[in-house]
């Protein structure tokens, strides 16, 4: 019986290992106000066309931070456009129009209260390690 159990966890994680996709490019996360700003996308790897971006905010110890305006666009003359908060999990979720990836920047503007700052994510990410 320990034979089976071992067998099915060990296929477990080998099932695992091979969804990973370590070639997806990651953006790296910024600090604001001790506020840890991360983007994730949909789908993964940017593409030409709509693309959907997810930016998460948290405070540590992995707290969500969910008292924020966000707003983002994809140029610095694009006008700005409101994320929408997805419930108080610290996700704002926003779709954008990009046309080159490996050349375009996503402006990310945020407000807490009376302070605000713009983060500048390039979208052409680094390798997962």
């Amino acid at each position: 019986m320990r034979r089976r159990a071992f067998a099915v966890a060990l296929l477990g994680f080998f099932l695992m290992s091979c969804g990973v996709d370590n070639q997806a490019p990651s953006i790296p996360s910024q600090t604001w106000k001790a506020i840890e700003v991360s983007v994730e996308t949909r789908p993964v790897v940017v593409s030409p066309g709509m693309n959907e971006f997810l930016v998460i905010t948290t405070r540590k110890p992995k707290r969500p931070v969910f008292d924020l305006v966000v707003s983002m666009r994809m140029n610095e003359s694009d006008p700005w456009k409101q994320a929408i908060q997805d419930g108080h999990v610290g996700v704002y979720r926003r779709s954008l129009m990009v046309t080159d990836p490996a050349a375009q920047t996503l402006f990310v503007h945020i407000k807490q209260k009376e302070e605000e700052t713009v983060l500048r994510f390039p979208l052409k990410g680094r390798p997962l390690p």
